[in-house]
């Protein structure tokens, strides 16, 4: 009996103790208006102990009372809090708007949140541009939104392309209106930008964009260059990436055997000598295999960011280079690009807003698109053809007038630009109050365009269209001298 007893106090008192660490918390959950909010989830921490808020944003939980006692409380659109209970029984919540789901979208001269925004926009952030290491900005609009479309004009590097939005719209030029930080961009001027820099990009695709005017027919496309936060500690970044572009899939040609029993069958139906005495020819000379080739991509990124208490810079450099996976460095391109983003609030209701981009691109390139272009002779070059004769020139190509040998016409071909542009704008903003800003703005843009070119004196055999020598024994002492002479031309 005495035994019994003791078992029966320790059971009590176990259970005393265990209630005696339970404890109610209650409260109202509110939003930032005070308003309250029914439908929030709270959670005792590190369990699955949870109750949600009534109709008036009330609640009631029990929980195990302890020193790391944390409640947690979650409602879509709103931020998520972590309270300490510290033995508290009655605790208020007042939650704030989930900033992430209050997206912005820049319109005209200003800007509105997306779910209040009803006209045809779209938006594409920053963050998924970076993730892709685009060569080009038009890429990153290529598939990201509906009703633009991109249309690569040409594949080489530092190619441009052209951007309609909802198809043509008007004769003559159907470009779109472009932006960059308030300043007008040409839209062949828009691949100068670092895709890195870029803090996202607004589409507007009708009368939303009606604040611009006649210039807005075709849409408007709205960039917005990354920008620095007040009273952060300076951030400095580096992004570099190498690699290697192949071509993905050839054309499946005639080989060496196969086209001279093709041509063997042709004369013989035309009741003419058959040109080949001999077709077991093999494979021959795959002239893809020789113009095709493995071409380096590499670029690097270097950016700060940061602010004071009134300032707030972002400023970045890169350098961007692509060869051709035809012709090498015959059809290279590389790009350099700065820019500064400094905004400064001159007072509590005036603010200063510098934005400069500079880029510089230098490209060389070869004949492309059509008859007459590099890929054009290499898919029509005969495969029982050499590369070279026995005596190491390049072979000719007799049989048609039009076709000559690729090789020889990269080898041949001296093209090289330079275009450097600037831009950039001084901006004064005076907020009256929260619905009236003023402001003032200057933009500058300048570029220049430096193209040059050299044709060699070149024999390419009897006959050819592209022949600038009288004869094959001109062809090599001036072909030494291109590098030293040009025909220049500058806008």
């Amino acid at each position: 009996m005495k035994n019994f007893m003791t078992i029966l106090g320790l059971i009590i008192a176990f259970n005393f103790n265990s209630f005696s660490q339970q404890i109610t918390v209650s409260g109202i959950v509110t939003d930032d208006k005070e308003a309250p909010l029914p439908g929030v989830k709270v959670v005792e921490k590190g369990t699955n102990n949870g109750v949600l808020t009534d109709f008036d944003g009330k609640y009631s939980i029990t929980v195990q009372n302890n020193e790391e006692l944390t409640l947690t409380y979650f409602f879509i659109g709103f931020d998520k809090q972590e309270i300490i209970v510290s033995n508290r029984t009655t605790i208020d919540i007042k939650m704030s708007t989930d900033q992430v789901l209050d997206e912005v979208d820049i319109v005209g001269y200003g800007s509105s949140r997306s779910k209040e925004l009803t006209g045809a926009s779209a938006k594409v952030k920053g963050e998924n541009i970076e993730k892709l290491n685009l060569s080009r900005m038009d890429q990153a609009l290529q598939g990201q939104i509906s009703g633009v479309n991109i249309n690569t004009n040409s594949g080489s590097p530092g190619g441009s392309s052209s951007i309609r939005i909802r198809g043509l719209s008007t004769f003559g030029d159907n470009d779109p209106l472009i932006l960059v930080d308030g300043v007008v961009y040409d839209s062949d001027g828009l691949n100068a930008l670092n895709p890195s820099d870029i803090e996202s990009i607004n589409v507007l695709k009708d009368a939303t964009a009606g604040i611009y005017g006649v210039r807005a027919a075709n849409g408007v496309i709205i960039v917005e260059t990354k920008k620095g936060k007040l009273n952060s500690k300076p951030r400095i970044e580096f992004n570099a990436y190498r690699g290697v572009q192949q071509t993905a899939k050839k054309l499946n040609l005639l080989t060496a055997e196969e086209y001279a029993v093709i041509k063997n069958e042709m004369f013989a139906f035309g009741g003419q000598d058959m040109p080949f005495a001999n077709t077991a020819l093999g494979e021959g000379t795959n002239w893809q295999d020789s113009v095709f080739q493995s071409a380096p991509v590499e670029s690097y990124n270097l950016s700060i960011s940061g602010g004071t208490g009134n300032t707030r810079y972002s400023l970045g450099a890169t350098y961007f280079s692509q060869e051709g996976i035809v012709g090498g460095s015959k059809s290279n391109f590389s790009r350099y690009n700065t820019r500064l983003n400094l905004s400064t609030d001159l007072s509590s209701k005036l603010t200063l807003n510098s934005v400069f981009l500079f880029s510089s691109d230098n490209r060389s390139s070869l004949a492309e698109n059509g008859i007459g272009s590099v890929l054009y002779n290499t898919i029509n070059a005969f495969p029982n053809e050499p590369i070279r004769t026995l005596d190491g020139n390049y072979s000719y190509l007799d049989e048609v007038a039009d076709i000559i040998n690729p090789i020889a016409q990269m080898e041949n071909s001296y093209n090289y630009s330079i275009a450097d542009k600037f831009v950039g704008k001084e901006e004064l903003v005076y907020k009256f109050n929260e619905h009236l800003t003023f402001t003032n703005r200057f933009n500058y843009n300048y570029a220049s365009v430096e193209s040059k070119s050299f044709s060699p004196l070149a024999w390419y055999g009897p006959g050819k269209y592209a022949n600038t020598a009288l004869n094959a024994e001109l062809e090599s002492p001036l072909v030494e001298i291109a590098d030293s002479v040009f025909i220049s031309s500058k806008d």
